[in-house]
């Protein structure tokens, strides 16, 4: 009796477990595992330039050129900004707003109302290409992937990577990220936004 007993319980305990795995087998087999990266895909990045004008300039205004991947490629805006140096200087915050109706690429916008840390200072227009002086200017700094100088036609410049980040179709960011990949101490970022009319 007490045989027959233990050969149930056994039973019972193998139709139990025969369940147990039928369901794992039915509910975990397909699935594909889940495996977390150890490191997260790096951000796109671009190259960033803002040429201060020299002396004399018939423009008078700090140039912004972005270009996508390394700065030989071609650029993929260029944006004369109403700041003197010395504002930039201090400057974190930049934030470009446009008013529009067109759904085009956000930075094809033509003009730019200017924020520099919150406070307005005035108009930004795009350019499509550069001056002759700035062609040369940009050229001459060919081999400097990250840095600040004086450079050629009296030119100061400043040249870093820019971390892209894509909000919507209407908003972007650019923030300046070290050679290392890390967020320097000068936290310089570039908003773009355009308001829907």
């Amino acid at each position: 009796m007490a045989g027959s007993k233990e050969r149930d319980n056994s039973n019972h305990a193998a139709s139990w477990w025969s369940l147990l795995l039928w369901i794992a087998d039915a509910l975990v087999l397909p699935c594909k595992p889940i495996i977390f990266p150890l490191f997260s895909p790096s951000p796109p990045t671009v190259t960033g330039t803002i040429l201060c004008p020299p002396d004399g300039d018939a423009n008078g205004r700090i140039r912004l050129f972005l270009q996508d991947g390394i700065p030989a490629d071609p650029t993929l805006l260029l944006l004369d900004l109403p700041l003197a140096p010395c504002q930039l200087a201090g400057a974190s915050r930049i934030t470009l707003e446009c008013e529009s109706g067109d759904s085009g690429p956000l930075l094809a916008e033509p003009a730019w109302a200017v924020y520099c840390d919150g406070r307005r200072a005035g108009f930004g227009t795009r350019r499509a290409k550069p001056t002759e002086a700035e062609v040369q200017a940009l050229e001459a700094m060919r081999a400097v992937s990250a840095g600040a100088g004086r450079g050629a036609g009296g030119f100061t410049y400043m040249r870093g990577r820019f971390e892209r980040v894509v909000g919507s179709a209407d908003s972007e960011s650019y923030h300046l990220v070290g050679p290392s990949g890390f967020f320097v101490a000068h936290e310089l970022s570039f908003f773009f936004l355009r308001v829907r009319l």
